[in-house]
């Protein structure tokens, strides 16, 4: 009889532990997600409710009211998040019959995961993050995209995409789901993109302009390149050493370029023509995007990531490039590549090679791509592209440019070995960067991992989710513009508000929707036992929400603290004062003759460019000059002095003034004992100017112009 007792207790006490366990489960595993979707909600709608306390909440310094109604509005979010959860649970009640506690709360969480991202939304609101902590920003922009990403892919298996949009059965033959509408939406939406990013940019970039933040390099250098070139003088520029442009760089499709200069010959159309040459690249994103995922939406999708890519529009708003115009050939190219279409492939390689002389190498690692591809002929094709590339840069430097040295050297070519002075001790050129790596890799690793190459790579990538370093064996085109960008010392090499990055990012996007379409089949997904479809989706939603809060801290699209192009912050709109300025200016441009000798500082420069001749005042050609448009706060020391003395003397007449611009004509000649200046802007012996020799890297990137930008230093040759 006490047996049967002690049995029957055992067996009850054996149920209340397995209740008791399955109880603390449940709250562990289920109970904190409702508390932590309730706080979200709770601590983003205090944020974006209350600007002006921002810095407060910041440092943890809100009042005790505040924080009281805080606590308050964190448990009233609590209690609405419980309600919604048990309406649901009702609903599934009156529809099923059961309640189904367990799998309803689960299912529940599992599909407000995305919830958890707005806390870190609102993390973002806080004043001047992205220029104070660039680290906490990345850090934040990466959790509410995972965040996101988490619930996308738990939201089923069922969940699609815009199904309509979807390209499966128009390639099998049968007609698109969608019908009219999913055959003109994906090209208007196109349109509609590209038209705005040209007339956006194109609008804040003459802004800039306007607003005398642009500079002779590198504006002044391209507009007068594009003049002369329409004048009989291909790529001469008045500027540069040897009066031609080849003693920086080789870019011959200026003078394909050029004839669309006669539609409006100053340098605002270069900045148009920028903008809607990069806009253009949703186009082949979409195309390459589409090809790869059988997805018309999922094309679209990356098409906008490209529209609001950061980098993207830092190379935009930096002057004019010809670097920058590789970005939507090289998408076009590696479409045509990966769609067998040869012919164009070869066309569209030599447009790029018609770019720049250095882009025949970035070429030889997409001819590396395509030897380690397996498809057939495409070994065939890569090494062809090798051998072509090469060789083209051995023409292009034994003939047409003013040094044969990769980096150039000679007293009529510009040097760019102090890009990478760290590398080159001694300027010691290629050879002693070889030496520096074989001997102290090291060193050589410490430069590469330095931390503001590691926020540049952050900005890159996280907007597209890393996913271009699963994309083998292309990834390997990645190579040669990671080595040129991190082996650098000087920060504008490696920051996404100058023209370097547009050999980085064009390859990645193509290598995402290649990668995408690996996760999808038997790929990495298979390994760690996800559905790969599912995972698809849900890294493309991450990319798109990280994309969208990079362009938002980052980007050009949104005033923000961080953004740049080049050295300066972008001018959004002119002040009244500014307005005033440029009038002035231009006013004195209209009032030189056309064909008069000009002399400019720098930032004069790109105002009076579009004309035969035009030179750096002070510099070699200064005692020449029948005209002096400058700013005086830009002279320094002896050439201060040395311009002052020429008035002095009365060999310039000043024919108008507004505060330190002014218009001198020169009414007699220079006096025979003053000894010619130097050229401000371009050191004899192709060196940077002293300021540039250390770079500054603090914050990475190249350090932010003063905010009067009358008092900014000079800025440097041509970059490589």
């Amino acid at each position: 009889m006490l047996e049967n007792h002690r049995t029957r207790l055992n067996s009850a006490l054996a149920k209340l532990d397995g209740a008791l366990e399955r109880l603390a489960r449940a709250a562990l595993t289920l109970a904190p997600w409702p508390i932590l979707y309730g706080m979200s909600i709770a601590v983003t709608a205090w944020v974006f409710t209350h600007p002006s306390r921002h810095a407060q909440l910041d440092t943890n310094k809100l009042t005790e009211v505040e924080r009281r109604w805080m606590v308050g509005g964190a448990a009233a979010a609590i209690v609405g998040v419980a309600l919604a959860y048990f309406l649901v649970m009702l609903a599934r009640r009156a529809r099923t019959r059961s309640w189904d506690f367990m799998g309803t709360v689960g299912r529940l969480n599992r599909a407000l995961i995305p919830l958890l991202a707005l806390p870190f939304v609102a993390a973002l609101k806080l004043p001047n993050i992205e220029k104070d902590s660039p680290k906490s920003t990345i850090f934040f922009v990466a959790l509410a995209a995972l965040a996101t990403g988490a619930g996308a892919y738990a939201w089923g298996r069922r969940a699609r995409l815009s199904p309509w949009l979807d390209d499966a059965s128009e390639l099998d033959g049968a007609p698109s789901r969608g019908g009219r509408a999913a055959r003109w939406l994906p090209p208007l939406a196109l349109l509609a993109m590209w038209t705005g990013y040209t007339l956006f940019f194109s609008r804040l970039a003459i802004t800039n302009h306007h607003a005398l933040h642009t500079r002779t390099p590198d504006l002044g250098y391209y507009d007068n390149i594009f003049y002369q070139t329409i004048h009989g003088r291909p790529l001469g520029c008045s500027w540069l050493k040897a009066g031609y442009h080849g003693s920086a760089h080789f870019d011959p499709i200026l003078i394909l370029l050029s004839p669309l200069y006669l539609i409006y010959p100053r340098a605002e159309f270069l900045l148009i023509l920028q903008s809607a040459w990069l806009g253009a690249g949703v186009v082949p994103v979409y195309l390459l995007a589409r090809d790869k995922l059988a997805h018309r939406g999922k094309a679209l999708l990356l098409a906008a990531v490209w529209a609001i890519y950061p980098a993207l529009h830092g190379a935009n708003m930096y002057e004019f490039h010809s670097l920058a115009l590789i970005s939507p050939l090289v998408v076009w190219l590696l479409y045509f590549y990966e769609t067998g279409r040869d012919r164009l492939y070869w066309v569209t390689l030599a447009v790029l090679l018609l770019c720049r002389e250095d882009v025949s190498l970035l070429m030889c690692f997409i001819g590396l791509y395509a030897i380690f591809d397996r498809r057939p002929g495409k070994t065939r094709l890569g090494w062809v592209t090798i051998a072509t590339s090469l060789v083209y840069f051995v023409i292009v430097k034994l003939f047409f440019m003013t040094s044969s040295g990769i980096i150039m050297s000679g007293k009529d070519a510009y040097s760019f070995a102090y890009y990478y002075e760290e590398l080159m001790p001694n300027r010691s050129g290629l050879g002693g960067m070889l030496v520096s790596l074989l001997t102290n890799p090291v060193f050589a690793l410490k430069v590469l991992l330095e931390e503001p190459k590691i926020i540049f790579l952050l900005q890159l990538f996280v907007p597209l989710c890393f996913l271009p370093f699963l994309a083998k064996p292309g990834r390997w085109m990645l190579a040669y513009g990671l080595l040129f960008c991190l082996l650098a010392s000087r920060d504008a090499v490696f920051s996404i508000h100058f023209q370097y990055s547009s050999i980085l990012f064009p390859i990645a996007f193509v290598l995402t929707p290649i990668a995408l379409k690996r996760i999808e089949g038997s790929g990495p997904a298979a390994y760690y036992g996800l559905d790969g479809r599912r995972l698809s989706r849900a890294l493309l939603a991450a990319m798109v929400v990280a994309a969208a809060l990079m362009s938002w801290k980052f980007g050009g699209l949104v005033e923000n603290a961080s953004f740049r192009g080049g050295f300066s912050r972008v001018a959004r709109k002119l002040t009244p004062d500014q307005e005033a300025t440029y009038a002035w200016v231009r006013k004195q441009v209209e009032a030189i003759p056309k064909d008069a000798i000009v002399g400019a500082t720098s930032k004069m420069g790109p105002h009076v460019s579009n004309r035969k001749q035009a030179y750096f005042y002070p510099g070699e050609r200064a005692a020449t000059v029948q005209y002096v448009l400058l700013d005086e706060g830009e002279l320094k020391g002896k050439d201060l002095e040395r311009h002052n003395a020429a008035v002095k003397r009365g060999e310039l007449e000043e024919l108008s003034r507004l505060k330190k611009l002014a218009l001198f004509k020169r009414v007699k000649p220079p006096s025979k004992a003053q000894p010619p200046a130097p050229a401000a802007s371009e050191p004899p012996t192709g060196d940077p100017p002293p300021e540039l020799r250390k770079p500054d890297r603090k914050g990475g990137g190249a350090p932010p112009a003063p905010s009067n930008t009358a008092e900014q230093d000079e800025d440097p040759p041509p970059g490589p």
